[in-house]
């Protein structure tokens, strides 16, 4: 439980709130999926930590991101048109190039390169990696990037996708962290993948409930869910924290692939969810995906769902009363999705009776905290800055029953 207090330092983001100016200024921040900037295309509006920018790709493949008001009048500029390498303003045709440099003021007549020159617009550092496009809001120069296995892999090895999630960042956040809902929520779908035989070991999540061990980290927290099959042998899945938005959940029996939960803050009441699949050692085709889904999905709007709390965020009766559990069936990350909507937009933490299965979720809150502080005393906490840190893998595998897991990652 928190005190009212330390809930709103870890879900407040916008403005000056402490958790905001943490997040912008130590980490790069995933913005859109790099697939749905098309060069010479729209340009897209992406919100984070309570302010708008704008994100384009120009003729030449290269990506521009700016505040989204046109510094004139402050237009939207996902209202531009977007050519010859650059944004122009429909309002008055200032145009900007990919470095937010403002090359032509049409309204200026012959002052306007010299006008132009004295024009400013917020223009912020990008690289595209894993599929996604990622961007440093912070002062100076931006950190080394995150030490996550799918940055670098080609795009056939890397699926990924968006969701706008009507809550929380952190909501999102602590539902990752939590291994033993993979059991209960999803319980219909997990035993669709488990019968087809597409994950070996995911099935075990459906068998007994975990008991968790958590161990700090230098880039957050590592949570192994232990679950005894037999005697003999027990299924271990550990996840990886990797402060303070991405969860990185083991795939099948290694640890060269696996999902990524990155919930970014769009501001107090609203995040984005990236959710997708990778595989290192070989061309990724997203079959697990497949099988989580009774339709086609728009990749920007996955978990997308109809409905609100009247009528139970378009929950299936009919279909419970034939034996799915949840009665969300377009896929499974909707289950997701949707529970944490229902929480309300912001979670009262004040008011939870927590149990020892929510230990991982407990010390992650701790640990956050814990970098608030530092943070506001100008320390240096975890080390995201570090170009020596190992890249992070989860793993998931079946050992003997009295091996310990810190013992068998070690190996």
């Amino acid at each position: 439980m928190l005190t009212e207090e330390q809930n709103k330092l870890l879900t407040e983001v916008e403005g000056e709130a402490l958790m905001g100016r943490y997040m912008r200024e130590r980490f790069w921040i995933p913005c859109a999926r790099v697939d749905s900037l098309v060069a010479d295309g729209a340009p897209k509006l992406v919100r984070l930590l309570g302010k708008n920018y704008v994100a384009f790709r120009a003729t030449d493949g290269r990506v521009g991101m700016f505040d989204e008001a046109c510094p004139h009048r402050g237009v939207s500029l996902t209202l531009a048109r977007n050519e010859d390498c650059a944004l122009r303003c429909i309002f008055h045709s200032w145009k900007f190039d990919v470095s937010g440099r403002a090359v032509e003021v049409p309204s200026e007549g012959e002052r306007s390169a010299s006008f132009a020159q004295k024009v400013k617009l917020n223009h912020y550092p990008t690289f595209e990696g894993g599929g996604l496009l990622w961007v440093w809001l912070g002062d100076g120069a931006p950190p080394p990037r995150p030490p996550l296995p799918f940055l670098d892999l080609a795009p056939e090895q890397v699926w990924i996708s968006r969701t706008l999630s009507a809550c929380n960042w952190l909501q999102g956040v602590e539902g990752t962290l939590d291994s033993v809902h993979v059991g209960t929520l999803h319980q219909s779908w997990i035993a669709k993948v488990r019968d087809s035989k597409r994950n070996e070991t995911i099935g075990h999540t459906l068998n007994v409930p975990p008991r968790y061990e958590v161990a700090e980290t230098p880039y957050g927290l590592r949570a192994a869910a232990l679950r005894r099959l037999n005697e003999d042998q027990q299924y271990v899945r550990v996840t990886e924290y990797v402060m303070p938005f991405i969860s990185l959940v083991p795939g099948s029996m290694s640890d060269r692939e696996g999902s990524m939960f990155i919930s970014v803050p769009m501001d107090n009441q609203n995040h984005m969810l990236f959710w997708g699949f990778w595989k290192e050692d070989a061309l990724h085709e997203p079959l697990n995906e497949r099988g989580l889904r009774t339709d086609e999905r728009d990749l920007d709007h996955y978990a997308s769902f109809k409905g609100d709390r009247e009528n139970a965020w378009g929950q299936d009766r009919a279909a419970m009363a034939d034996g799915h559990f949840t009665g969300f069936l377009d896929c499974l990350l909707q289950e997701d999705v949707v529970v944490q909507a229902s929480m309300g937009r912001i979670v009262d933490r004040t008011r939870e009776q927590l149990c020892a299965s929510d230990v991982a979720v407990v010390r992650a809150r701790r640990r956050l905290l814990n970098e608030l502080a530092m943070f506001e005393r100008d320390e240096q906490g975890i080390a995201p800055r570090d170009p020596e840190l190992a890249v992070v893998r989860p793993i998931d595998m079946v050992s003997g029953a009295g091996t310990g897991w810190r013992e068998l990652l070690a190996h």
